[in-house]
């Protein structure tokens, strides 16, 4: 196991190693357009901040919530509006669009909003949205909310969007003056390294019934949810899905650069609301004493999108670099474990869309 993978090697992250801020001498957004998901609170609207400093010409802020999104604009143009880049001519267009990521209808229809709003060109959209649940709490489809939300409906986002960020960099290349080409859009997932730490029992629990049943099925039993795991194998299962996606696109018309970041963990987000009373008391301590700020941990989401470029393209990124991957998912039984997974995806997600004929389209 690699020192980045141990706790120590998280600790020592977590006290010693603070991601650079992106200031707008070394980087300007002038003229693009960016999308955040969950960005009415913690590292999703502190990274629509620091976006917004560095001169994002529109962002889209896409939350659930639009009540709560109205208000983060407001306040993310207040703070702007402190300095000279908020200002006057230079005021950026933020808007905020609903999606709901326990709907599958709901993503669909944002995605084909993004493809059909006309005159829009995104340069990257950060993939933010995420929940913690230590209690069992289904979605309204059934399915548990944490799984539904880290990573089937992550994976359904990436999946629509990916196709409609290459046919609108096509057509800004077709359109391109002066010689300018735009540089390739970017997907960045948020990920979290603690896909290192999940024990992913349920694996094991499906393979081993009379008959066989689904992983999903099993994550889907209140009986055996594991409160201290879910989290964790969430994040796995969508390290697993980032890695066969990349796997499968179609490299040799795909120009979106997809990355995996892993923001570290932080303090002042709403993500782990559900744990309360004295437990919560202790949680929010050991936050506050290892924790960063999502101020610092948003800085990786800014540099994952605007900054690492197409050589980042299918790596896990950490504190602003390349980073091992997570001990399992190298490993055979990680690969074979990737590819059942993306099976029972497909199968979830067949009602909603062809996982294949969309991974297939080329924007040409």
């Amino acid at each position: 196991m690699v020192f980045q993978n141990t706790y120590r090697g998280f600790l020592y992250r977590q006290l010693f190693t603070t991601p650079a801020l992106i200031t707008p001498s070394t980087v300007s957004l002038a003229g693009q357009t960016g999308i955040v998901t969950g960005s009415n609170t913690g590292l999703g609207y502190h990274a629509s901040s620091q976006l917004l400093s560095l001169g994002l010409s529109r962002l889209i802020l896409a939350v659930r919530d639009t009540t709560k999104g109205e208000k983060a604009r407001s306040s993310l143009l207040a703070t702007l509006n402190e300095s000279t880049h908020g200002s006057g001519k230079n005021q950026p267009q933020v808007e905020v669009w609903p999606v709901d990521l326990t709907d599958y209808t709901s993503i669909i229809g944002f995605a084909n909003r993004v493809r059909d709003t006309p005159n829009l060109h995104v340069n990257f959209i950060i993939l933010n949205a995420g929940v913690a649940r230590f209690g069992f709490e289904p979605a309204p489809n059934g399915n548990e909310i944490t799984i539904q939300t880290n990573w089937l409906s992550t994976a359904l986002m990436a999946i629509t969007l990916r196709p409609i960020l290459q046919a609108q960099y096509i057509q800004a290349k077709r359109t391109a003056t002066n010689g300018h080409t735009p540089q390739p859009p970017v997907l960045s997932i948020v990920g979290s390294e603690v896909a290192q730490w999940a024990v992913f029992k349920e694996r094991k629990i499906a393979a081993s019934g009379n008959p066989p049943t689904s992983v999903v099925a099993v994550l889907n039993d209140r009986k055996k949810f594991n409160p201290g795991d879910r989290y964790y194998t969430s994040k796995l299962l969508l390290t697993l899905f980032f890695r066969e996606f990349v796997n499968r696109l179609p490299s040799a018309t795909n120009d979106v650069v997809v990355n995996l970041v892993n923001p570290g963990f932080c303090y002042g987000s709403e993500l782990h609301r559900s744990i309360t009373g004295p437990l919560g008391a202790v949680f929010g301590g050991v936050k506050r004493a290892i924790g960063r700020s999502t101020e610092v941990g948003a800085r990786t989401l800014v540099h994952g999108a605007v900054v690492a470029g197409k050589e980042t393209h299918g790596c896990y990124l950490s504190d602003e670099k390349v980073a091992p991957w997570m001990d399992f998912v190298i490993t055979a039984k990680g690969g074979q474990a990737a590819h059942e997974m993306w099976k029972e995806l497909r199968e979830e997600l067949r009602a909603v869309i062809d996982i294949e004929g969309v991974m297939e389209q080329t924007g040409i």
